[in-house]
């Protein structure tokens, strides 16, 4: 891989954690270090990174402040926010700033190794969207091409792993993962909201079975689904730390922490259940398909 990062970190054995990181598994070159965030969106701007590591609780400039910064100016890369915040709403406000994945320290090597091997994924697939979006389609699709899974059959198979084909929201998740790929194509460098998305969907139900469903009640049905694979990761992890499915889907669909929560509750009913963002989750299943 070929992609550029940036860190911000006031830790410096964050920085030389992730560097090390990113150097031995060959997902791209570090072009920058910063240890606060005074002068972090000029660097940013003029670095251009592929992928931003940044901290949350920055000396001078908080990262959420950099990431708003950032994006005004025009940056389109992506963030990964590594941090030691626990508030949920904080936690929610960077994902509704723009990052794509929230990694929690202390670190786990081998959820931060997936995440960013997803969001390189991620960043290819996208490339090749836009490519595919300027390039002349009167070319002949190739054999191979022909023979791919579609999008669809591949969430499918990827539903299947994690044990939700069979729940009655998953129809609704595959729909807005196909909706959020349609907005990727068209807008390529905006934020789809989810509530837009979920508004969509109850509106066609309506049209087609004369029901009168609301947003929310698309937003639940997901929401129970998604659980449904939260609580199906943790029993392969509960049961088999080392099971290659625990290990792909445990770190590219959940919070790390939030999955070893859920199997805590498994093991004692008393604590509370892991929690779920959906974002997330549909951020990794797309990183997960071939389109």
């Amino acid at each position: 891989m070929s992609n550029t990062f940036f860190i911000i970190d006031d830790d410096i054995n964050i920085r030389k954690m992730l560097k090390h990181l990113i150097i031995k598994n060959n997902l791209g070159k570090v072009s920058e270090e910063l240890d606060n965030g005074e002068y972090a969106v000029e660097e940013i701007i003029f670095y251009n990174p592929d992928i931003v590591l940044i901290d949350f609780l920055l000396p001078i400039k908080d990262g959420i402040e950099i990431i708003e910064s950032a994006k005004a100016l025009g940056y389109n890369g992506k963030f990964i926010m590594i941090s030691q915040v626990e508030d949920d709403n904080m936690i929610g406000k960077a994902y509704e700033n723009g990052i794509v994945f929230f990694i929690h320290k202390p670190v786990n090597m081998i959820e931060a190794l997936n995440i960013i091997k997803g969001v390189c994924r991620n960043i290819e697939l996208e490339k090749s969207v836009a490519l595919i979006k300027n390039a002349v389609f009167n070319i002949e699709k190739s054999q191979s091409v022909t023979d791919q899974p579609s999008v669809n059959e591949q969430m499918v198979h990827i539903f299947t792993d994690i044990g939700i084909i069979s729940e009655s929201g998953s129809n609704d998740l595959i729909n807005v993962i196909e909706k959020v790929l349609s907005f990727k194509r068209k807008n390529f460098s905006s934020t789809y909201q989810l509530q837009d998305i979920y508004r969509k969907i109850a509106e066609e139900e309506n049209a087609v079975k004369n029901t009168h469903i609301n947003a929310r009640t698309i937003e639940q049905r997901i929401r129970r689904t998604i659980l449904k694979a939260l609580e199906n990761i943790a029993a392969l992890g509960n049961d088999d730390y080392y099971n290659n499915k625990f290990i792909e889907y445990s770190t590219r669909l959940f919070d790390f922490k939030q999955v070893k929560q859920e199997i805590k509750h498994m093991n004692i009913p008393k604590e509370d259940r892991g929690k779920i963002n959906i974002k997330k989750f549909i951020e990794g299943i797309i990183s997960k398909l071939n389109f």
